[in-house]
């Protein structure tokens, strides 16, 4: 099994989102090689704590045969009746230094036990919402079971980030070294592999999608309102990004108004995102225009969100005369995620919020919806634009950015 994943893809332009588990609320903050200030480089500090993740490892073992299998929801519930002692749950290292972890901020996920200094990484606890948007919701454990099955029993069960090189207990009971926070890396150069999405893809549809899946477009629709049916890759009704009750359902459709402007607004055109199960294209182009016009108007938003201020897609206009111009979208400027916190509402800054609704998904996580009003000004007004061109621009991480409608003035 090891050898055919290290067959797998090595794209490797997903570096380091393989530890998505260890994320904060955003992106990674981890410092991925070289030790962290206050952890041990020491092999004599290493062997003892090897000694004492190999007590852990019976007591799980144990712990585990008793309960037909099961693992336990949090190292502490070891305590007392598999391990009487609480001290062997604190690396001796640990120990010696004081305090209990020097890494909880960068390891959200695996930091809630008060009681050991080890990280467990198969705790029941529900994946964050920057990772898995659907319902029913993951958690942690789904996905480590997940990635068992592909990988087998050298995926970790308890870690020790006070060392370095860093420490793994394996399932299968050797503990072995990393020399990045990312063990993935030990096994295997595709770690795309291990997002959610990719380990949970989102039902993949049976046939392409066609003018009939979408609603007809209003026979008395201004030209200016541009015609994307063509060009929709995904219906609002459903839950096009492969999570389960994440959709636009609630989204008012046909010519609507607003922030001041009509949109025909009937489907999706959706790009390319990382954190997406449903596989989705880079790039959208040839999307017919054959107008002059003094502005543009779009009808947007992210799948997800990265950092503020990083270029996340973009609009390629194309006049008949050969020429292009490019509108580029930076996030929390421009376009913004889909997803918000009711409770820290600030938009866009070069953009206003155009509309706000829920779907059932949104709601399960405390979020809710909001599509972005985003206006580009045309610099040659008096030149036909033939087309448009929609494209994720950013390849390292792709936030999955989708528009629903253009309108031109």
């Amino acid at each position: 099994m090891i050898e055919t994943v290290r067959n797998l893809s090595r794209a490797g332009w997903l570096l380091g989102l393989a530890a998505w588990l260890i994320l904060l609320e955003g992106r990674p903050l981890a410092q991925e090689s070289g030790p962290n200030p206050g952890v041990s480089t020491d092999p004599a500090d290493k062997a003892e704590c090897k000694r004492q993740l190999n007590r852990i490892y019976g007591a799980i073992a144990e712990y585990r045969k008793q309960h037909g299998g099961k693992p336990p929801d949090r190292l502490s519930d070891l305590n007392p009746d598999y391990i009487h002692n609480p001290k062997v749950l604190v690396c001796p290292f640990v120990q010696k230094r004081g305090g209990l972890r020097t890494w909880k901020k960068r390891f959200v996920d695996l930091a809630s036990d008060p009681y050991t200094s080890y990280s467990y990484e198969f705790p029941p606890v529900p994946v964050g919402q920057d990772h898995w948007r659907g319902l029913p919701k993951k958690t942690v454990r789904e996905i480590k079971e997940r990635e068992a099955e592909l990988l087998g029993s050298v995926v970790p069960i308890v870690r020790c980030h006070d060392h370095f090189p860093w420490l793994n207990l394996s399932l299968g009971g050797p503990i072995y070294e990393s020399e990045t926070v990312y063990w993935e890396r030990n096994w295997t150069d595709n770690e795309e592999m291990f997002l959610p999405a990719k380990l949970f893809p989102g039902p993949v549809a049976s046939r392409p999608l066609g003018p009939k899946d979408f609603p007809p477009r209003d026979p008395s629709a201004n030209p200016r309102l541009l015609d994307l049916t063509a060009w929709y890759n995904a219906t609002l009704t459903n839950s096009w990004q492969g999570f389960g009750s994440n959709h636009l359902a609630s989204l008012p459709t046909g010519i609507r108004e607003f922030d001041g402007y009509q949109f025909d607004v009937r489907g999706v055109i959706q790009l390319a995102g990382t954190e997406l199960p449903a596989v989705f294209p880079a790039q959208v182009a040839g999307i017919q225009v054959a107008q002059k016009c003094a502005r543009i108007h779009f009808l947007h938003a992210l799948s997800g969100f990265f950092k503020t201020g990083n270029p996340q897609a973009s609009y390629s206009m194309h006049y008949t005369d050969g020429e292009d111009q490019k509108f580029t979208l930076f996030c929390d400027q421009q376009i913004a995620d889909w997803w918000y916190d009711p409770r820290k509402p600030a938009p866009p800054s070069e953009a206003t919020v155009a509309w706000t609704g829920q779907n059932e998904a949104a709601k399960a996580y405390g979020m809710a919806l909001r599509l972005y009003h985003a206006v580009w000004e045309n610099p040659r007004k008096d030149a036909e634009i033939e087309s448009i061109t929609f494209e994720a621009t950013v390849k390292q991480f792709l936030a999955g950015p989708f528009v629903v409608a253009i309108t031109l003035e």
